[in-house]
């Protein structure tokens, strides 16, 4: 506890997220010039440039204003989904906690509210929930309550369920979610050995002394595939799926 206030894990790597990512816009923002004279202007225009593409096709030429906000949200849920290829056990992906995806939904909600009384007007808007007739009030109501409700559990579902397999995967092949992490780890030191001068070293061992060496490197690196495939799907795959399937459903809620 920190003040009175637990510190959990989802707390930690959303903040680490945050100043990451506030990092890395105020370093592609700067010092931009009319004319590209970098590389890095060129990908953050490229970035830029294909949030406003997916914003103009699904909410129209008029909604450029939802562009820097669709930008953020979409960098934060794709590297929150893809955080926890870091490693079981010690990262748990924000996504995965039920607080982040309520309370993003809760922003698009809140977004999706205040477009419809800018557009209609606040009179037309409360009209609305009793459209066609007055009986309809209250599932208008639900409606409105189950797009923020679906997009919350849609997100959810799906990264906590991938974590929770990829937990059982973990302790199936290895015992345990901390080990693969030491093995991953071990993996690259061994690689990086053997593809340096180390490995001039290696072949002039004994044939028994080498041939422990690679058994050994050998059997560090096997469980890497398993986990490549285990991470692959759930947190690349998966990952960008779902913060393209929650910004993409967000900006039609908004634009409805």
């Amino acid at each position: 506890p920190f003040l009175g206030t637990e510190i959990t894990n989802t707390m930690v790597w959303t903040w680490l997220i945050l100043i990451l990512l506030s990092a890395l816009f105020i370093w592609l923002g700067s010092g931009l010039k009319v004319k590209p004279e970098g590389k890095k202007q060129v990908i953050a225009e490229m970035i830029y440039g294909a949030i406003d593409d997916m914003v103009n096709a699904n909410m129209g030429p008029g909604a450029k204003a939802f562009v820097p906000y669709f930008l953020a949200l979409f960098a934060f849920l794709l590297v929150s989904n893809i955080s926890s290829f870091i490693g079981l056990g010690v990262v748990r992906a924000p996504t995965a906690d039920i607080a982040t995806p309520a309370a993003l939904a809760i922003l698009t909600f809140i977004l999706t509210q205040a477009n419809k009384i800018k557009v209609t007007g606040v009179k037309a808007y409360f009209k609305s929930f009793i459209e066609p007739i007055p009986i309809m009030l209250p599932m208008n109501i639900i409606s409105e309550i189950a797009n923020p409700v679906s997009l919350t559990f849609r997100l959810f579902g799906n990264m906590m369920g991938g974590m929770m397999l990829g937990a059982l995967i973990y302790a199936m092949l290895v015992g345990s979610n901390l080990i693969p992490i030491w093995i991953s780890v071990a993996a690259i030191v061994l690689t990086v050995l053997l593809l340096t001068k180390q490995y001039k070293k290696l072949k002039t061992l004994e044939k028994g002394k080498k041939a422990l060496v690679m058994g050994l490197a050998i059997i560090c690196m096997l469980p890497l595939f398993p986990m490549a495939i285990v991470h692959g799907y759930f947190d690349i795959f998966a990952g960008c799926l779902q913060a393209y399937i929650f910004c993409m459903l967000s900006m039609l809620f908004i634009a409805a």
